[in-house]
């Protein structure tokens, strides 16, 4: 989502309902706003507590959205996507120019169809034929291609300290992974990630004016080269996911246009599974090397991965959280909420909510009820990527402990963190040996 969002309400009266409900003058709306923009603060959290206990769902004027902090709220939106749909892409395309606009509109990604924003039916529809391949069976067939390839990125770690984890490793596993599973050349490795720069920075940041009609044109070259490699993977099928999503269609087995087939390449595959995988593995890996015992564990008795894995990303997901919209006037925590807002819901805090998770800023790997966390969100729109997700990353601290077992943190770093509104993670991490 773009970092200014303009909802399809009036502010006006967003702005007296979202006053009468904080209640609360520390958490103004230009001091959360400060918060959530000054990426990587050490007052996000604190701020996030405060929100929970003062103003659980609170009009920010600066943000132009809801914010919704308590876990069983959140909850509540998540499993409703009738009422609070994830259909935000006209909001998107609304904060651009109209030359802009008119190139998005023009291309699959931004109008067909797609898993992650909209719902029933073309949700489950689009949904259906490509679950297998993400299921936990499906995963598991896919395993040794994994490590395979985090055995090669390891491999390929500059071996002179310092590294910056991000750039040398995390990033570049997560999109060969993705990159390959998904059936695109080895070879155009450069011009994939060039082509997912766009859409990214369409749907995630705000590309700066005088790129983005050179990025909206992009998009439009990316979708070409992807309708190329579709037809090509139907003449010659491959072991991947585009031959077997061509396959099905042929066969009646999978009911997609082109155009859809397009779309879930582009954002659902690609974009969802490129930054979401590398933020994770990078999180995971900060928390492991800040608490060098951790790390140790790990690597000692790899058995312990998944409450690791769940528990880091319970404290430190790589999301704030995920936007929807009211189809209807709804109440929310006993706020009455206009039909046509923007919500933002923050699965980070709600998985921080210590209604739910006694002790939430600890790190505890047994804790009961951490099956009920957030991270992969909740509801349709449950992460399709999950079990692929944890798959990669395993494989990835795996292979890196192999080859770099003593790693740690190059002590008083600065700490830059990725400019999105809606990203917690490092855009560095420096390690040695």
């Amino acid at each position: 989502m773009p970092d200014s969002i303009t909802p399809l309400t009036g502010t006006d009266a967003g702005t007296d309902a979202g006053a009468e409900a904080s209640g609360c003058p520390l958490l103004s709306s230009e001091s959360v706003a400060a918060t959530f923009l000054s990426h990587g603060s050490p007052d996000l959290y604190p701020m996030l507590k405060s929100l929970r206990d003062e103003a659980p769902v609170f009009y920010s004027d600066d943000l132009r959205m809801w914010i919704v902090s308590r876990y069983d709220d959140v909850t509540r939106v998540l499993k409703n996507s009738a009422l609070f749909p994830a259909s935000t892409r006209s909001i998107i395309m609304s904060s651009y120019p109209p030359e802009v606009r008119d190139v998005l509109r023009a291309t699959s990604t931004f109008t067909a169809p797609n898993m992650g924003f909209d719902g029933p039916p073309a949700h489950d529809r689009l949904r259906k034929p490509v679950v297998p391949y993400f299921s936990a069976k499906g995963v598991q067939r896919l395993e040794p291609r994994i490590e395979r390839i985090a055995d090669l990125r390891a491999g390929e770690i500059p071996s002179a300290p310092p590294v910056d984890l991000v750039e040398a490793y995390a990033r570049p596993l997560a999109n060969t992974v993705v990159i390959e599973l998904a059936g695109l050349p080895a070879d155009d490795y450069d011009r994939i990630v060039r082509y997912h720069r766009a859409v990214d920075a369409f749907f995630f940041g705000q590309p700066p004016a005088p790129l983005q009609l050179g990025y909206a044109k992009d998009v439009q070259e990316w979708e070409e080269y992807l309708a190329r490699i579709i037809r090509l993977r139907t003449r010659a099928p491959q072991d991947d996911l585009i031959s077997l999503l061509a396959h099905k269609a042929a066969r009646g087995e999978a009911d997609y246009t082109e155009e859809e087939l397009i779309s879930l390449i582009s954002f659902d595959i690609i974009t969802a599974g490129f930054r979401p995988t590398s933020f994770a593995l990078v999180n995971l890996c900060k928390e492991l090397l800040e608490e060098p015992r951790l790390w140790r564990t790990l690597r000692e008795d790899p058995g312990r991965f998944d409450g690791l894995f769940s528990e880091t990303l319970r404290r430190s997901g790589p999301a704030l959280g995920v936007f929807r919209m009211t189809a209807a006037e709804a109440e929310v925590g006993g706020v009455r909420i206009p039909a046509g807002a923007v919500l933002w819901v923050l699965t980070a805090s709600a998985n921080r909510d210590e209604r739910h998770f006694p002790e939430p800023d600890s790190h505890h790997p047994h804790r009961p009820h951490l099956a009920g966390s957030l991270h992969f969100s909740h509801g349709l729109h449950y992460c399709l990527g999950a079990n692929l997700a944890r798959t990669v990353i395993q494989a990835g601290i795996t292979a890196l402990m192999r080859h770099r077992p003593d790693l740690r943190l190059v002590p008083d770093q600065a700490r830059p963190y990725e400019p999105s509104i809606n990203v917690v993670a490092p855009a560095r991490l420096l390690v040695e040996w």
